[in-house]
């Protein structure tokens, strides 16, 4: 053999692949060789000429030993990981609070890889997505794995956990320093990569040693809880300017826009939800929970004057109760902020376009808005509710609408159908219960032979546009 001889060579390959199982075959029973059997820890010593029968037994075995070793390595690989989680978990608390765990869990992780101190640089990212969208179960194994290939290209360690329910913890670190064009590198990275549509991306600032780990992800969490008043798939890497912004006050704005909508026109309006949005948006200094709390107040206003109009409830002003649905699950403050302009430009255009109804017409659509869901719904409680005959009802709303009773309520019930289909967080099941229907398969078909097209391919269209 060339440069090296055969024990030299097989030296090598174990330093290099030290899970490698050997086999010696050779024509010499030469003492050395025999040593280098045992020091390698070689199966079997096939001696020639060989033993075909051996030489099979010799491979069953090392086969054998083969996936007990790898056996081995995989447990040893879930009990680093285990122990790498539990570390990225402890350097979300105050170091005060969890030096002991910290100082043995990164010790033996950088024993691990050769290192005294690989936390010499390091940042922490967060990521939070929407609560209500369910994520593959592999969703945060999978981007850990990527996220850690991608970041061994810059030389940078990661460990990372799942603090709570859709937030997710990535620490990254290493021995040598690194600048913000890393931590961007890095949630670009991550941005590419995260398989859901409603996410905040939350970078902490750069600190040295692990000892101020927690300070780079409080940073981070702090930045985190202003998202709300940001745009979806945003990624919160330093304190915007808008702290030092001058807003107006979103209560005045919101007395303006109760006094517009009892006298409603575009021309007052839309100024003053422009104003509105304005004053909230990139705001951190508001709450959350306050801003939902005001719109909700705007919703109710917006209803009250449908009532007050004698207004029917159509298309997403389907009744309060699920446009209230609908504001509970916004993701974020824009998302929340279009959700209101529709619902006002809804009520407009229904203002607009108001021809005055007989009011028993109008009690048996608001009747229907309000009881669509119950899938025991009936003309004569609908006839009750207008103190009329089930008979006299059914005509009289045919006369005015041109409509019997029955298809204008399956007309309501699908048109709702739509709005909800039009969201790929609902579930198609759930929503033919909560338009009034029971049994799914027969939702299926008559919603294709209402619009022309079944529930999935009507929300692919919807989703394509």
């Amino acid at each position: 053999m060339p440069r090296m001889s055969g024990i030299e060579m097989m030296d090598r390959i174990h330093t290099l692949m030290p899970d490698t199982v050997f086999i010696f075959m050779s024509g010499y029973t030469d003492k050395e060789y025999l040593k280098a059997a045992i020091r390698l820890q070689a199966v079997n010593y096939v001696e020639k000429p060989l033993d075909i029968g051996e030489v099979e037994e010799a491979v069953r075995v090392s086969i054998a030993r083969y996936h007990t070793i790898e056996q081995t390595r995989n447990a040893e690989s879930i009990t680093d990981s285990i122990s790498a989680s539990h570390l990225a978990l402890c350097l979300t608390m105050p170091y005060s609070s969890s030096r002991d765990s910290v100082e043995d869990l990164s010790r033996k992780y950088c024993t691990r890889y050769g290192s005294v101190d690989l936390f010499h640089a390091a940042f922490t990212v967060l990521l939070q997505t929407d609560e209500k969208v369910d994520l593959s179960p592999d969703f945060f194994s999978r981007l850990q794995k990527l996220l850690h290939d991608f970041a061994r290209q810059l030389h940078l360690h990661v460990i990372a956990a799942e603090k709570k329910p859709n937030l997710f913890v990535f620490h990254l670190f290493r021995k040598n320093s690194f600048t913000l064009n890393t931590v961007r590198t890095i949630t670009d990275f991550l941005s590419c990569h995260i398989e859901t549509d409603n996410w905040y991306l939350s970078a902490g600032q750069i600190v040295s040693g692990i000892q101020k780990l927690y300070d780079s992800y409080s940073s981070a969490a702090i930045r985190l809880q202003s998202s709300f008043f940001y745009n979806n798939r945003t990624v919160l890497s330093s304190d915007p300017e808008k702290l030092t912004a001058v807003r107006e006050n979103p209560e005045k704005i919101y007395e303006e826009l109760i006094t517009a909508l009892r006298n409603p026109s575009r021309e007052a309006l839309d100024p003053l939800m422009a104003r509105l949005f304005q004053a909230i948006y990139e705001n951190p200094t508001l709450m959350r929970g306050n801003i939902q709390t005001l719109y909700y107040r705007l919703l109710d206003a917006v209803f009250t004057q449908r009532k007050q109009r004698q207004l029917p409830g159509s298309g997403t002003l389907a009744s309060f109760d699920n446009t209230l649905d609908s504001l509970n699950r916004c993701f974020s403050y824009p998302e929340l902020h279009d959700m209101l302009k529709k619902t006002i430009d809804a009520f407009l255009n229904d203002v607009e376009n108001y021809v005055p109804m007989n009011s028993s017409v109008y009690l048996i659509k608001e009747f229907i808005s309000r009881h669509y869901s119950n899938p025991m719904l009936s003309t004569k409680e609908i006839s009750q509710y207008a103190s009329l005959s089930a008979s006299y009802a059914c005509t009289v709303f045919k006369n005015e609408t041109g409509q019997t009773l029955n298809q204008y309520l399956t007309e309501f019930r699908l048109e709702r159908a739509k709005e909800l289909l039009a969201d790929p967080r609902n579930n198609i099941s759930d929503i033919a219960s909560s338009v009034g229907y029971n049994d799914s398969n027969y939702f299926g078909k008559a919603f294709k032979k209402y619009s022309g097209q079944s529930p999935s391919e009507y929300r692919e269209s919807r989703c394509t546009l």
